[in-house]
C-alpha cells in the first residue's frame, strides 16, 4: 500500500478538485472518483493509504462504500475521513483512526485528519503518545474504581483492559467516557461488559482523543448503571436463560403488534440466526443484561420457546454435520493456492451468489443458520435496507485451517454495478447461480454475467433453482436453454427448509472445487 496515495470521493467536481489540489500540494498523490461505484472499483484496484469521500456520495452512498471495503479483509485497514452535513453514526468505525468532518470543512483540517489517520494507521490504539501512565492489575483496583478516578483528574487517552484471551478499551476525553470497545461490540454494552471483569490487566495510555463520542452519559450515572446491572443479574440469573441454551420463534415476526421497543425487534431478527442465547447475546447492539430481561420476557410471553435439553457443550441433541472434514478443508486450501496466483496467501475466497430476486437470497442466508461454520453478517439481518439491497459479504463459511469461504451478494438488475464486476471478482473461487420460475425472464442478465466472470477467471459454477419439489422435464429444459447450461451440468434444487437440499448444494461446490476440471467451462 502506497502511504502518499489517497483516494477522494466527492460528487461535486469543485469539491473534488479543492480538497485534490491541496493535498496534492503538499506531496499526496491523488485518486479521484464522483460516485459511490467508482470509488469501489477503484478502492479495491489501487488500495489507496486513505480515503477522504463526503456521505452523500451518488450511486452507493459513502457509508455502503466504507461497509464494503471495511469488510473486505484487504480493503480493511484503509483509514476513511468523511465529510457530511450533520454528525452521524457510522458503524465499523475504528477509534483514533478514521473521522468524520462536518461541512464545510477548511482543507487545512482535512489534511491534519488525514495525516494524523496515516500516523495511527494499522497500530491504531497502540500508536499511543507518551508513555503508559497506570498500569496494574484489576485485583487490586476495580475498574470502577480506576474510571472514578481518570474522571475526577480530567484525564484523556486510551484504557486497555486485558483478561484472559479478551481486550477491551475505554476513550476517555477530560474525564468523560467517550466510547467503549471490545472487538465489534462498542458503547454502554461494551463498558458494562468490562465493568464485569474483575480479573486482569490495565495499562492507561495519555494521548490526545479524536474519535466520535459514543457515550453521552455522566462517568457517574455510567458506573452507578453499570454496576446496577451486574448486580441485577447475579440477583436474576437463575431465573434468566443460560448462555448455552437455544430458543426459536413460536409466533409470526409480522404479527406482532407495531410499536414495540427497538430491543425486541433487534432479539427477533437475530434469533432466526442465533438460537444460541450465548451468540446472539454478543451480537445484539443493547447491554447484556438488558438482552436477557428481554429473552426472559419474550419466553414468558409466549414469543420465543426455549429448547429444553438442548447445550452447546458436548450435550446437543443431533449431530451437526460438516460440510468438510478437517482434510477435505486443508486440501481446498491447497488446491486453491496452487489454482490461482492471487490466493497463495489469501485468507478467504469469495463465492457470488447471484439472482434477480432479492428475496431468494434472503432465503438463501437463512438456510445457512444451521450448517456448522458459517457466520451471517450481523447488519445483513438486522438492517431492511441491507436485507432489501444485498450488496457485498452476507455471511461466511470459517473452513478447518484459518480461510474463509466469504459469500458475496450481487445485484444484477442494477446497471450501474456493471463497471465494478471486473474489481468484485478478485479473490472469487466460485459462483452460485440462483434461479426461481418468476427469474426466467432475467436468465439474459445472468449469462452475461456468469459468461463475463468466467472470462476473467475459470470458476465452478452452480445453477440453483428455487423450488418445493423437484422441476418437470419442460421447466428443466426451458432452464437450461436460457442459461446457456450443457447437458451434463446438473441443476440443484434450492429448498429453504430442506437441509439434505442445502448440504448437498454445498458439498457439489467444494467437491467441484477440488476437481481438476470444472463442470462450468
Amino acid at each position: 500500500m502506497n502511504n502518499k496515495k489517497i483516494l477522494i470521493a466527492f460528487g461535486d467536481k469543485e469539491d473534488l478538485a479543492s480538497i485534490g489540489e491541496y493535498l496534492k500540494d503538499r506531496g499526496f498523490e491523488i485518486l479521484t472518483a464522483m460516485d459511490g461505484a467508482a470509488a469501489l472499483e477503484t478502492a479495491l484496484n489501487e488500495r489507496p493509504s486513505a480515503v477522504v469521500s463526503e456521505l452523500a456520495l451518488p450511486v452507493i452512498d459513502g457509508e455502503r462504500v466504507f461497509q464494503i471495503l471495511r469488510n473486505n479483509p484487504h480493503t480493511a485497514e484503509i483509514p476513511f475521513v468523511f465529510l457530511a452535513s450533520e454528525a452521524r453514526e457510522i458503524k465499523g468505525f475504528r477509534r483514533d483512526v478514521d473521522a468524520l468532518l462536518l461541512q464545510p470543512a477548511k482543507n487545512e483540517e482535512v489534511f491534519r485528519r488525514v495525516t494524523g489517520a496515516l500516523a495511527a494507521g494499522k497500530e491504531e490504539i497502540q500508536a499511543a503518545i507518551g508513555d503508559k501512565e497506570i498500569e496494574g492489575r484489576l485485583s487490586h483496583i476495580s475498574l470502577g474504581d480506576l474510571l472514578q478516578i481518570l474522571h475526577l483528574n480530567r484525564k484523556e487517552g486510551v484504557l486497555k483492559v486485558s483478561y484472559e484471551e479478551k481486550k477491551g478499551f475505554i476513550y476517555i476525553k477530560e474525564g468523560v467516557i467517550y466510547n467503549a470497545v471490545i472487538d465489534s461490540m462498542d458503547k454502554e454494552k461494551a463498558l458494562f461488559r468490562l465493568l464485569t471483569w474483575h480479573d486482569g490487566k490495565f495499562e492507561f495510555s495519555p494521548k490526545p482523543i479524536d474519535t466520535p463520542q459514543k457515550i453521552h452519559r455522566t462517568a457517574g450515572n455510567l458506573l452507578m448503571e453499570g454496576m446496577r446491572q451486574y448486580d441485577e443479574w447475579n440477583k436474576a440469573k437463575e431465573q434468566l436463560p443460560k448462555p448455552d441454551s437455544r430458543v426459536k420463534l413460536k409466533v409470526d415476526i409480522s404479527s406482532l403488534p407495531k410499536g414495540l421497543k427497538p430491543i425486541i425487534y433487534e432479539v427477533l431478527f437475530l434469533v432466526e440466526y442465533y438460537p444460541v442465547i450465548g451468540e446472539l447475546v454478543d451480537r445484539c447492539t443493547f447491554p447484556d443484561y438488558e438482552v436477557y430481561q428481554t429473552l426472559a420476557g419474550l419466553i414468558r410471553k409466549g414469543v420465543l420457546e426455549e429448547v429444553k435439553g438442548e447445550r452447546i457443550a458436548g450435550k446437543q441433541i443431533g449431530r451437526q454435520r460438516e460440510i468438510l472434514t478437517s482434510h477435505q478443508a486443508l486440501k481446498v486450501r491447497e488446491k486453491v493456492a496452487a489454482r490461482w496466483s492471487d490466493m497463495e496467501a489469501a485468507t478467504f475466497g469469495k463465492i457470488f451468489i447471484v439472482s434477480t430476486n432479492d428475496n431468494l437470497i434472503m432465503s438463501l442466508v437463512d438456510s445457512f443458520k444451521e450448517i456448522p461454520g458459517f457466520s451471517i453478517n450481523r447488519q445483513f439481518i438486522t438492517s431492511p435496507v441491507h436485507r432489501e439491497n444485498p450488496l457485498g459479504d452476507i455471511a461466511a463459511l470459517k473452513l478447518y485451517g484459518g480461510m474463509e469461504a466469504v459469500l458475496f451478494a450481487i445485484p444484477l438488475l442494477n446497471e450501474k454495478m456493471r463497471p465494478l464486476w471486473r474489481a468484485f471478482s478478485r479473490k472469487t473461487i466460485g459462483m452460485m447461480i440462483l434461479c426461481d420460475k418468476e427469474g426466467m425472464s432475467h436468465a439474459k442478465e445472468l449469462v452475461s454475467f456468469k459468461n463475463y466472470i468466467l472470462s476473467i477467471r475459470r470458476i465452478p459454477i452452480l445453477h440453483t433453482f428455487a423450488a418445493d419439489r423437484e422441476i418437470d422435464t419442460g421447466v428443466e429444459e426451458k432452464l437450461r436453454r436460457a442459461l446457456g447450461m450443457r447437458r451434463d451440468e446438473p441443476i440443484f434444487i434450492f429448498e429453504p427448509t430442506n437441509r439434505d437440499r442445502v448440504f448437498q448444494i454445498w458439498s457439489a461446490f467444494f467437491s467441484y472445487l477440488l476437481k481438476d476440471e470444472y463442470i462450468a467451462a
